[in-house]
């Protein structure tokens, strides 16, 4: 017999309350000022997957059903209940990462299943944009894409205060940049989705830890590490793009990248540790992580490090380093 939408609105802790509070105004809220706050879509499994794990299976489950229904009426009431659809595709993920915690899978696991959910998802969500406004929104896209890097081009080229040197400097990586992002964009769509699932399970760890350590068996975010025989789609996709001529060798480019946004992870991930053993003050640990994601060459030397901790295991010699001395 279903529950009623009574159980978990009325009988729920003060923790219950707070989570239908958030996730209601998480799903609605985008739908109600997209241009101001559709960034906060991204963050939908956040709160589904700290609240399914902190009040277990059944009144997690309730709870996401109650804010769900509760951003529909709001939706509804504003006439804004098509866009509360997209915000609705993350939902899945956030009950995905939960059910690895239930069962006890590793946190690699929970990702890539959350990934897969979400992909196909969107899938069908933008499957379904398509039939309806018969549209195509990969090539819409594109479209878009090019139509800004030409936009801005003539921004450069219409400000007076630009040298010469420089704006044919600019004109060339306009023009590379037409060029290579449609060969890419697949890649960089699968990193989107990548990054997004990513960023949702660290926090979510990271919260449940600090509500109570006993929720979650997952290690903390610095000892995450990818299986090893992930490595031989590096070395496969890098075969591809440099031995088959193009457009076959795209396919290869398009993996390198995937590969090196998740080997970024841990490669961050191995920073953390470091940190941790090194007890950086917080603030300049702030101030590290700023300079990584500023920094593209931050980000490369992560995605390096990240691979090569296959063969170097950077957290085990650091730590054999710290019993040495200790024993010293």
């Amino acid at each position: 017999m279903a529950a009623p939408f009574s159980q978990g609105l009325y009988k729920g802790s003060d923790v219950q309350l707070a989570g239908l509070i958030i996730l209601t105004v998480l799903l609605l809220l985008p739908t109600l000022l997209p241009e101001k706050t559709a960034w906060l879509t991204s963050l939908v499994p956040l709160p589904l997957f700290y609240y399914h794990v902190s009040l277990g299976r059944n009144k997690g489950l309730i709870l996401i059903r109650n804010a769900i229904i509760l951003a529909a009426a709001g939706a509804l009431l504003f006439g804004s209940l098509p866009i509360l659809l997209f915000p609705l595709t993350l939902v899945p993920p956030g009950i995905a990462f939960a059910n690895g915690v239930f069962n006890r899978r590793s946190p690699v696991a929970a990702g890539f299943t959350g990934f897969l959910v979400l992909a196909l998802t969107w899938l069908l969500y933008w499957s379904g944009v398509a039939f309806v406004h018969q549209t195509n929104p990969y090539a819409a896209l594109l479209v878009e894409l090019d139509k800004g890097l030409s936009n801005g081009l003539l921004l450069y080229e219409e400000s007076a205060g630009l040298a010469p040197e420089t704006l044919e400097s600019v004109r060339r990586a306009v023009k590379l940049l037409r060029i290579y992002i449609p060969q890419i964009l697949p890649a960089l769509l699968i990193s989107g989705l990548l990054s997004t699932v990513w960023l949702n399970l660290a926090l979510g760890n990271w919260l449940l830890k600090k509500k109570d350590r006993d929720l979650t068996h997952w290690p903390d975010y610095s000892e995450w590490k990818l299986p090893d025989p992930f490595v031989w789609l590096v070395v496969l996709s890098g075969a591809i793009f440099l031995l088959l001529p193009q457009p076959l060798s795209m396919i290869g480019l398009n993996g390198l990248i995937v590969c090196s946004t998740v080997y970024f992870f841990q490669g961050l991930a191995i920073a953390a540790s470091l940190l941790n053993r090194w007890s950086v003050p917080r603030l300049i640990r702030v101030l590290i992580y700023a300079l990584i994601f500023i920094q593209t060459y931050g980000i490369i030397v992560l995605s390096f490090l990240g691979l090569a901790d296959v063969w170097a295991d950077f957290r085990k010699l650091n730590q054999a380093g710290d019993n040495q001395n200790s024993t010293a």
